[in-house]
């Protein structure tokens, strides 16, 4: 390419992956415009919940508490007839799913995103992509206009059609199912129980989740019914619920009423040389379980501080990499549980439903049983352990998620541990009384955050140190003190994570960016809770 680029990184699409990657870089210091061929926010409510792990992740920015002034918590998941999932049990500062339509998640993390100078421009159409060892050239047009954009990156994050991963030539296998879901946002006569409540039988299955102001998202898949174009009826909707209930719940005043197919597809690679890929446009799977937005965002959340630290030239070997590494299992397991789960939902023999129905039912009968059905299906249990990898034995392990702990700091009021990872980088505790280690990564400019905590965390018992990633997952656990070498092993985690030695400015703009994020968050919550009052 003869020019520069002329920003670090362009994202391609403003959906909650786009925008929640968008307030990434920009929180790390890196330059980024997002490039949306929507002329305007959806007002639809598309996905709606973000599952307790997805709000722990948004927390760590600053995110969560205008998406919770803006949601609808509901603590209990009934997956069948007699059989539930209570999310209340679950040690997190988010025990529930936070029911809040895609449009109002977007509206928060877009304004998330201009706050911290992120450029949005809608109403722009990708067309052209060109890469080469320097950066990525764009083709775009709008308003009758056609000019080129450049980029170090470009990431596509523009959903199951993504014009992105097509101009980059990455294939994108699986299939399509037989069955043609009906989506509904009505009220309801006579409503099913205040939970989300999946249920199943004669080759049908229905989803329902109040989301508040007395509307429901229902969802109704048969395999009597294939694909169609024609219009989804209220009468049509009402018949099909019927069936599937055994009575009829009344539906009236819908708000949205549509068809759609179910895919299951994940793309060959999530990165090719300068493009990258994200959410929908990396991976598709029956919407059953609602995690298609929580897997995007938190794809986002995971590769916004590797591409950061790509870009501003500090990244150790295989950093970036590791995105597809950590990330595609993930996808690959929910592509997995989903079909599953779609299948024998939709199954016309009556004997696998009774099956299914007790089988569940006994299991979840036991409290073992539901904490950790509801840790896997809120996201609490995800990680990124791997065979081999260093670091202390329970109860932290490398790749775990680290719980918001409350930190004490010597000379300071203790604070929650996710308040302090507010800017993107890394956090360093150290619990050690003499404070050697969080003057080791001064070497590392800003690109560690030091705490010295100076006492034991009942939360942590036999650590000494613990180095976690701008993500909250844990990079390095050091067990209790043993002879000499602490300094060494920290260094060792800290070449292995953060690159080489460095001075502050190498990540300059992030203090900065932070210091936005936090004015914004204060201006935020204020409107939010005005609008759910």
């Amino acid at each position: 390419m003869a020019n520069a680029p002329e920003q670090s990184v362009i994202v391609v699409g403003a959906g909650p992956t786009g925008l929640a990657l968008a307030c990434e870089l920009a929180a790390a210091g890196v330059s980024c415009t997002v490039l949306e061929r929507r002329l305007a926010p959806s007002t639809q409510s598309r996905a709606m919940g973000l599952y307790s792990r997805t709000m722990e992740v948004l927390d760590l920015r600053g995110h969560a508490d205008a998406l919770v002034a803006l949601g609808r918590p509901v603590s209990r998941m009934v997956p069948a007839r007699g059989a539930r999932v209570d999310f209340a049990e679950l040690d997190t500062r988010f025990p529930y799913l936070n029911v809040i339509p895609q449009s109002r998640t977007e509206q928060v993390l877009q304004q998330r995103a201009l706050d911290l100078g992120v450029t949005i421009e809608r109403g722009t159409e990708v067309f052209g992509l060109t890469q080469d060892g320097s950066g990525v050239t764009l083709q775009v047009r709008a308003g009758g206009g056609e000019w080129e954009e450049s980029a170090d990156f470009v990431v596509g994050c523009d959903g199951a059609h993504s014009v992105v991963r097509e101009l980059a030539g990455i294939a994108f296998r699986g299939r399509t199912y037989d069955i043609a879901p009906v989506l509904a946002d009505v009220r309801l006569r006579k409503p099913p129980p205040d939970d989300v409540l999946i249920v199943s039988g004669g080759g049908g299955v229905v989803v329902s989740v109040p989301y508040g102001d007395g509307l429901y998202r229902v969802a109704v898949a048969r395999r009597d019914r294939p694909w169609t174009r024609e219009p989804v009826t209220l009468d049509e909707l009402s018949e099909v619920l019927t069936r599937a209930l055994g009575f009829d719940p009344g539906p009236y005043e819908p708000e949205w009423l549509a068809r759609f197919k179910i895919h299951q597809r994940i793309a060959d690679q999530y990165r090719i040389g300068r493009v990258l890929l994200a959410g929908d446009a990396a991976h598709l799977h029956s919407p059953l379980g609602g995690q298609g937005l929580n897997l995007g965002i938190q794809d986002a959340v995971n590769l916004g501080w590797k591409l950061a630290a790509e870009v501003q030239g500090w990244a150790p070997v295989g950093l970036l990499d590791s995105y597809e590494v950590e990330r595609r299992p993930q996808a690959e397991r929910i592509l997995r549980a989903t079909d599953r789960a779609t299948r024998a939902a939709t199954s016309a023999s009556a004997g696998v439903t009774a099956v299914r129905r007790a089988v569940l039912a006994k299991a979840l009968s036991y409290r073992r049983v539901r904490k950790v059905a509801g840790e896997t299906i809120s996201g609490l249990r995800n990680g990124y352990v791997r065979r081999g990898a260093p670091g202390g034995g329970p109860p932290v392990r490398v790749g775990q998620r680290v719980p918001d702990l409350t930190v004490p700091r010597l000379g300071a009021s203790p604070v929650r541990l996710y308040s302090l990872m507010r800017d993107g980088r890394f956090l360093l505790l150290d619990l050690a009384e003499d404070g050697r280690r969080a003057a080791v990564t001064e070497a590392w400019g800003s690109r560690v955050s030091p705490v010295r905590v100076g006492v034991p965390v009942p939360e942590l018992p036999g650590v000494s140190a613990l180095l976690v990633r701008p993500d909250g997952y844990t990079a390095w656990v050091d067990g209790p003190e043993g002879p000499g070498g602490r300094e060494e092993r920290l260094r060792r985690a800290l070449h292995q994570w953060c690159g080489v030695e460095g001075p502050a400015s190498v990540v300059a703009g992030a203090a900065e960016a932070a210091e936005a994020a936090g004015a914004a968050e204060g201006r935020s919550q204020e409107p939010a809770g005005a609008e759910q009052a």
